[in-house]
């Protein structure tokens, strides 16, 4: 019955075009097959036709098969007049579902198979998720996806500087409150107080979510348990001696659950190493523990982009797949990067000075953060932030604070300068 019903859908030009693509040939009968093929010949000869007119297609059928035993072209005559009603909408609704249900088992099949013999050139996890997503949208199981918000409560938002704030003034002055689908670069020279400027905001950041999110970390850089002090540190404020003597009096961990607003023993900013995983895995970690905030360290590290000839385009893939994330997940993104060797030495590294990458990363972000350090030794505890882009910006603010703050390694924080009164 499949075949019939879908050949009275595809002798209309509109329908054959949208299905022949994606028809699972291998389940329908070897005359089903042959019709598909001459349905498309005979569009092909009459363009002005939007429906296959039985008369004319007959013996234009005759002469594609010449050769065809009288019995054979008498048994597809048959099928082709069972094909001249018009299918209702419950049969039409009905036989695209069952396409795309067979068209899906057939597609897990063949991973399945692929996965068994070795031919796999991406992680299951990904490929799965595209077929699916696929799916979905043929089957019309999608959620409704366009903005409904009410007009009155996004200009609410905008009037209670609605968001996630920075500890550094510099930042919120420049910058409106991070909210769901930002995403932005924060960038500095190697071991230069890059994952401690990342600390130091996020301890601050964390207790302005909603109960239910969490900050997680997915780190591509050295263990991710070197990471875990410098919280602590950073929530405190405290240098690594203060630190463990509060451990010893069993302090520690209660004053940092405080600091950060925990409340339960669940971690709400959780860290993992995610070195060598993929895309999918990677979504699938910030799906799972409900990000709010995710921080990319470092998002260059991470596999599924492909093989790009250019390490540009390759990264501009990995960025942009963050933004799309983010904005998917409802999340604020944060990815690291490294300044150049052009920035080097440098108070404000300008917009083109990301290792890698001179306009890829940088379009696929909201904003990009800079933290300069000079060799001046006079300088030692200064870094220097900047925003060569901010699409940010508030409206009465400086778009590049270009600001001088202090950098406390020992206390894994970054402050302020105080003006003189």
């Amino acid at each position: 019955m499949i075949d019939i019903v879908l050949l009275r859908l595809l002798k209309h030009r509109k329908d054959w075009a949208a299905l022949k693509d994606v028809i699972p040939r291998s389940n329908l009968s070897e005359e089903t097959q042959a019709l598909v093929e001459d349905f498309g010949k005979y569009f092909r000869d009459f363009p002005s036709h939007d429906v296959i007119d039985l008369p004319t297609f007959l013996p234009k059928f005759r002469n594609w098969h010449s050769g065809m035993a009288a019995e054979q072209f008498a048994s597809y005559t048959s099928i082709l007049r069972n094909i001249s009603p018009e299918p209702d909408e419950d049969q039409r609704r009905n036989i695209l579902q069952d396409l795309a249900d067979i068209d899906l088992m057939t597609k897990l099949a063949n991973i399945a198979e692929e996965f068994h013999e070795g031919d796999m050139e991406d992680d299951p996890y990904t490929i799965i998720t595209g077929v699916m997503d696929t799916y979905r949208k043929r089957r019309g199981l999608k959620a409704n996806t366009y903005i409904q918000d009410d007009i009155g409560d996004l200009l609410q938002d905008e009037f209670d500087d609605a968001g996630v704030r920075w500890r550094l003034s510099c930042l919120n002055n420049s910058m409106r409150p991070l909210r769901g689908g930002d995403f932005g670069i924060i960038a500095g020279r190697p071991d230069q107080g890059k994952t401690t400027f990342v600390t130091s905001e996020i301890t601050y950041m964390v207790s302005q979510l909603p109960p239910d999110r969490n900050i997680v970390w997915i780190n591509n850089e050295g263990p991710g348990k070197r990471i875990k002090p410098r919280l602590y540190q950073s929530a405190l404020g405290i240098s690594m001696s203060e630190m463990k003597d509060r451990y010893s009096k069993g302090t520690l961990i209660s004053e940092y659950r405080e600091a950060i607003k925990q409340t339960g023993n669940e971690e709400r900013i959780r860290i993992f190493d995610a070195h060598g995983c993929s895309t999918g895995m990677v979504a699938n970690i910030l799906e799972e523990n409900n990000a709010g905030i995710a921080v990319f360290d470092m998002i260059d590290n991470i596999r599924g982009f492909g093989d790009a000839s250019r390490t540009d385009l390759m990264l501009e893939f990995m960025y942009q797949w963050g933004r799309e994330l983010m904005v998917k997940l409802d999340c604020i993104g944060m990815a690291t990067s490294q300044i150049s060797q052009d920035g080097d030495d440098m108070r404000f590294p300008s917009l083109p000075m990301l290792k890698d990458s001179k306009t890829g990363k940088q379009g696929a972000c909201d904003f990009q953060l800079m933290i300069g350090s000079i060799s001046d030794p006079a300088f030692q505890s200064s870094r220097f932030i900047g925003l060569p882009k901010n699409k940010l910006q508030r409206p009465d603010g400086k778009k590049d604070p270009k600001a001088e703050v202090l950098f406390d390694p020992t206390k894994a924080r970054y402050e302020d300068i105080q003006e003189p009164l």
